[in-house]
């Protein structure tokens, strides 16, 4: 019974640590081009790239969070 716990808390940290290691990848991902294009030209790199990278980074936050409970309450207990 021990080693079943140990298992599905390994697997719900495993799945926790990729689920909050998304968040800041999409942000970075979605922030670098259009930063180095808006500060190439001399445009205003906030309103272009800072507050639109923001904005995905924090809607795949919340799906990471919808998916980590649904993960926590459906999948788990069937295994």
């Amino acid at each position: 019974m021990r080693q079943v716990q140990d298992a599905e808390k390994r697997r719900l940290n495993i799945v926790r640590f990729g689920l909050m290691a998304i968040p800041p990848v999409a942000w970075a991902v979605a922030f670098a081009p259009l930063f180095l294009l808006a500060n190439g030209l001399g445009m205003d790199w906030i309103g272009i790239a800072l507050i639109p990278s923001l904005i995905e980074a924090i809607v795949v936050a919340i799906v990471c969070v919808i998916v980590w409970y649904g993960y926590k309450r459906v999948i788990l207990p069937r295994t």
